[in-house]
């Protein structure tokens, strides 16, 4: 067996620094070298070292890399010392990667005359390609992006991006492999069904196995940065969708111990990763997991299993958040599931989370803004309005009767009280009342989790744009973006301003999934929920809530085709996208280039066949 069970990754990159993530088997110290890159040749190569520390059975490092030039590329290996004191490098490994190449990076710039490209994308079960599951969820658009790179090691400037934005479920917790779902069969009794991690080692064998099992995969995530931020699947589907649900999973030991072994196993895999060396000093989760020396307190599994039980139980806040800056770019990423507010006028964000991801846009300086939510913002008018009555039907009924909403519209209203809603919509009858009736069921079964299900927000969010693109408190934006995935489909909406200073408008690109399944039943729901013709008349038939009316007075939306143009509602094909998919954002001075790419197998090859590339002045 291998040294290194995960990574390295590169994860956190900036101007003068950079972080690279390693798991080990076995507790030894590490040495990382790294030398900048002269005409591709390694000059000076500086060094430094780490310990690891234990959590559960495995050893973690997140090795920092300083000081860095800018906008400079540098090749870096992996060595371990032995227990007799001598020193092997264990990275670059061709047995792991399948590749002769070293792996290599690239630090930010201070400014771009040739621009920053950004590649993005959601929704990944990550299963090995020999699985069952993975002939199931058919081809994965990580790997044939990681055939792209691989293909040009050599012109990296023309074709790596900066860096990765992986907008949650990077796991599926909730649908395991086969393999694995043997793995852990002889595990103790199991609070939830048998396609589920439940422990933090078999969370942690989930990303292991959707980052390793795949060579060129896993070199190139150890050679393109990535921040990441969770959705639901990360823990289980539905998380937190409801106040009802919550209070239900906290009286389980078992569902307690689950989400807090999947929390805890996210931020070592994942929320670590985004912090800054900095940043990682003096942030509570990550303080623990920085040794300076070999101590035998290294295994910190009891005391960071107590910090992450509290912020399950809600008896301590953490910001999951952050900001990521580029020349003339930020990226603005937020947190909509531990911090969500489900009584009452509920909130995807509660008010202390929403001031800091508000305040972190506005403080910008850069002219060009991207806010990157989990679920898309913009949606079709027909679904907007579904989830907006269905809102001002919870919201305006006892908690203790109704609850509250959340969750992914992907499952969506196929069974049960919600499979009635949708047929009582399209007969046009008795829609408000199983609405009224139903409310909580609906809630649970129909999965609605999208901005606006959660009207408070979605208005909040609105108020934020239109201070972004006026400049109120804050310099004008030339370009205001919105990144999501989770719907499994992908598109683009625009939105027009109506009530702002000067005339401008916002982009919402939705990027989903980069590997996930949708069957035909479930296409053809989705394109119903999104402009189908009978839908948007069946819809008609509920009161649309007054706030509704407010908000299409303040921006009217509409979806984009392939060609940048206003799309036909009906014409589903033009602009909402099934498939396996990647997008890339390109961000000069005076303008923002988006592209989709769709991974096929074509000729027996897996490729990415470019959908879409449109170019949006900005200046």
């Amino acid at each position: 067996m291998s040294d290194i069970l995960c990574g390295p990754m590169l994860r956190y990159v900036d101007r003068r620094s950079a972080v690279v993530f390693v798991e080990l088997a076995e507790d030894a110290e590490i040495e990382l070298g790294f030398a900048a890159l002269r005409d591709g040749v390694p000059i000076g190569e500086l060094t430094t070292r780490a310990w690891p520390v234990r959590i559960g059975d495995a050893w973690y490092a997140w090795i920092k890399c300083a000081p860095l030039l800018p906008d400079t590329w540098y090749e870096y290996r992996i060595g371990l010392r032995d227990p007799g004191d001598a020193w092997r490098e264990v990275w670059p490994d061709r047995s792991l990667t399948g590749l002769s190449y070293p792996s290599q990076f690239r630090t930010l710039p201070m400014f771009s005359v040739t621009g920053t490209r950004i590649a993005f994308g959601s929704c990944r079960a990550g299963f090995p390609p020999t699985d069952g599951k993975a002939i199931e969820e058919g081809i994965d658009a990580l790997h044939a992006y990681a055939d792209e790179i691989v293909a040009n090691f050599d012109r990296p400037d023309d074709v790596w991006p900066h860096f990765f934005l992986f907008l949650g479920d990077q796991i599926y917790g909730d649908n395991i492999s086969f393999e694995k779902r043997r793995e852990f069969a002889r595990r103790p009794e199991n609070p939830v069904k048998s396609n589920h991690a439940t422990t933090f080692a078999e969370y942690a064998a989930l990303y292991r196995e959707a980052w390793t099992t795949v060579g060129r995969t896993r070199w190139m995530l150890s050679c393109i940065p990535s921040f990441m931020i969770f959705d639901d699947h990360e823990i289980t589907d539905d998380w937190n969708i409801t106040e009802q649900w919550l209070r239900e999973s906290l009286r389980s030991p078992g569902w307690t111990r689950l989400m807090r072994d999947g929390l805890l196993a996210y931020w070592v895999y994942q929320g670590a990763g985004n912090l800054s060396p900095r940043q990682a000093r003096t942030d509570e989760r990550s303080r623990w997991l920085l040794p300076r020396h070999a101590s035998p307190f290294r295994d910190v599994t009891r005391r960071i299993e107590g910090l992450f039980d509290s912020y399950i139980r809600r008896r301590r806040a953490a910001d999951w958040g952050y900001t990521v800056d580029v020349p003339d770019a930020r990226f603005v990423v937020a947190d909509t599931r531990m911090s969500r507010r489900l009584t009452g006028k509920r909130l995807l964000m509660n008010d202390t989370t929403w001031n800091t991801f508000s305040a972190r846009a506005l403080d910008a300086r850069a002219r060009k803004t991207f806010l990157v939510v989990p679920a898309p913002y913009l949606v079709g008018h027909p679904m907007h309005d579904l989830l907006s009555r269905v809102a001002e039907s919870i919201e305006g009924n006892p908690p203790s009767v109704i609850g509250a909403i959340g969750g992914g519209l992907v499952g969506t209203l196929i069974a049960g009280p919600a499979g009635g809603l949708v047929g009582a919509i399209a007969g046009s009858v008795g829609a408000e009342y199983l609405l009224d009736k139903y409310g909580e069921d609906i809630v649970r079964t129909a999965d609605i989790e999208l901005w606006p299900a959660f009207p408070t927000s979605f208005n909040r969010m609105l108020t934020l744009l239109e201070k972004l693109h006026d400049g109120i408190g804050t310099p004008p934006r030339r370009f205001v973006g919105l990144l999501a995935g989770d719907v499994h489909h992908s598109n683009v909406f625009r939105g027009d301003f109506l009530r702002t200073a000067r005339a401008g408008s916002v982009m919402n690109f939705t990027m989903s999934p980069l590997q996930r399944h949708v069957s035909d039943d479930d296409q053809s729901l989705l394109r119903d929920l999104e402009g189908g013709t009978w839908y948007i008349d069946a819809a008609n038939s509920l009161e649309r809530p007054g706030f509704v009316d407010d908000q299409r007075r303040r921006m009217n939306w509409y979806p984009l085709d392939m060609n940048g143009d206003p799309a036909d509602r009906d014409d589903d094909d033009s602009w909402n996208l099934f498939g396996k998919f990647i997008g890339e954002l390109f961000i000069d001075a005076y303008s923002v280039s988006y592209r989709y790419q769709q991974a096929q197998r074509t000729d027996g090859r897996l490729r990415l066949n470019e959908l879409t590339r449109r170019k949006i002045l900005a200046i």
